[in-house]
């Protein structure tokens, strides 16, 4: 039996993979991942992956984004997910001149504010249940990508998928909503190490001088010597003046 052609390994490498999506929603792949047909590459932030997520096919509606897996919002709150989506967005898409992928990191105390300030009113308890809820949906639809325990959310690999026009509408409902204030975020960048002084160098060892071999060498006659003879003493001139005396 010959092995498949190349044509065919490939089209059973996108069949895999869209199995993979259509049951699982987007991605999240190694970058070396090789590409696959009508699935778009959205890469993190920090290059260390990338998202597979599914093209939507040029006239395609809502049965199309049901059978895909990608459904265009969650059945459960429409209202509500919709609005905490717009909102997310004008937090996150802060350079709005270019493309919304992949935005920057936006807060819950932002959707907070930003959401008391759409509605006209002071901020309700129920407000918070609300958004809560509206955050985990779009993260399990993969819109968002939110961190329930820092409270930080950026925007999800779907909204690659937003065309040129999709984004010309969302920026002009960017510009109509209240300006979030400025995020204070849990998770600060790691500094970068200071280097350490470099230690002073050691002195150099002086040179030890060579030993010399004392026992080849005269003796110096005048150095004093331990062998002395010890001078005559006292006791013995004064004995001999006593017997001078006597004799005479």
């Amino acid at each position: 039996m010959s092995a498949p052609s190349e044509a065919v390994e490939r089209r059973l490498y996108n069949a895999l993979w869209w199995a993979k999506v259509q049951s699982a929603g987007p991605l999240e792949v190694s970058p070396d991942t090789p590409a696959v047909a009508g699935l778009t590459r959205a890469a993190s932030p920090d290059g260390s992956s990338v998202w597979l997520v599914p093209t939507m096919p040029s006239g395609g509606g809502h049965a199309v984004l049901d059978e895909l897996g990608t459904p265009p919002v969650a059945v459960e709150q429409p209202n509500e997910t919709a609005r905490v989506l717009a909102i997310c967005v004008a937090c996150c898409w802060t350079d709005r001149s270019g493309p919304a992928w992949p935005g920057s990191t936006g807060t819950l105390a932002q959707i907070r504010s930003v959401y008391a300030g759409m509605r006209g009113r002071a901020e309700q308890s129920s407000d918070l249940t609300l958004i809560i809820g509206s955050l985990r949906r779009l993260h399990a639809t993969h819109w968002l990508l939110w961190n329930e325990k820092a409270g930080e959310v950026r925007l999800g690999p779907r909204v690659i998928t937003w065309t040129p026009t999709d984004q010309s509408t969302l920026r002009d409902l960017c510009r109509h909503l209240p300006e979030p204030p400025p995020p204070v975020l849990t998770t600060r960048p790691t500094a970068a190490p200071t280097p350490e002084a470099p230690l002073p160098a050691a002195p150099p060892t002086p040179a030890t001088p060579p030993a010399t071999d004392t026992s080849s060498q005269p003796t110096d006659a005048a150095s004093p010597t331990t062998d002395t003879d010890p001078a005559p003493a006292e006791t013995d001139l004064a004995d001999t003046s006593r017997t001078e005396v006597s004799d005479d």
